[in-house]
């Protein structure tokens, strides 16, 4: 069972993400019935806020998609972290190029995230241990968890975010297992993030 404490962070995050103009940072472009979506996700205000909360600069996402959950990320920046943090997303492909000028804070990558060069090159962006891992990539087990393993072993982040915690029996397996081995550092933030179907949860990695 999460702490307490990780709790009250998920939930003042949420809190505070609200209030935060996400407007222009759409989910975009989408595999289900509706093809695209034009307004923020919830967990869009849920990222926001705890970056905002915690004072978190330097970040990596897995699987930016459409880069509305990087933009949010990069919405819920402390002022005096824009210049100093360092936001870094990658994915196999790079939609979305013309809104993310209004965003030179995030750098890009392109390539598969599994492969040594790529995560070498993510590395490269960062001097030191990074605040956040935002993991959302191929929600299969083996794929998920060699993206922790890689990036945790080389980047040893505070938290780690692993979206769709609910979505298939592999995640639900991978998530079961961060559980046992965190314990009261995770929490699964699915209901305090409104993505009670897909799922979110939150590990406090470095103590």
């Amino acid at each position: 069972m999460a702490s307490d404490g990780l709790e009250r962070i998920c939930e003042e995050a949420m809190r505070v993400g609200q209030r935060i103009d996400l407007s222009d940072c759409p989910y975009g472009e989408t595999t289900g019935p509706c093809h695209f979506i034009s307004r923020p996700a919830n967990y869009y205000f849920f990222l926001a806020g705890f970056v905002k909360t915690e004072r978190l600069k330097d970040v990596l996402e897995i699987g930016t998609n459409y880069g509305g959950s990087i933009m949010s990320i990069a919405k819920g920046l402390h002022e005096d972290d824009i210049a100093s943090g360092c936001l870094v997303t990658m994915d196999i492909v790079l939609k979305n190029s013309e809104a993310f000028r209004k965003y030179p804070c995030i750098r890009r990558i392109k390539g598969d995230s599994l492969e040594p060069k790529v995560a070498n090159k993510a590395a490269e962006f960062f001097k030191a241990e990074i605040d956040l891992l935002y993991v959302d990539s191929v929600h299969e087990y083996d794929h998920a968890k060699k993206n922790i393993d890689i990036y945790t072993h080389a980047l040893n982040p505070r938290y780690v975010i692993l979206d769709d915690i609910r979505q298939c029996e592999d995640m639900r397996r991978l998530w079961s297992e961060l559980v046992k081995k965190f314990k009261e550092d995770a929490f699964d933030a699915s209901e305090v993030s409104i993505r009670k179907g897909a799922g979110f949860g939150v590990i406090k990695w470095r103590a």
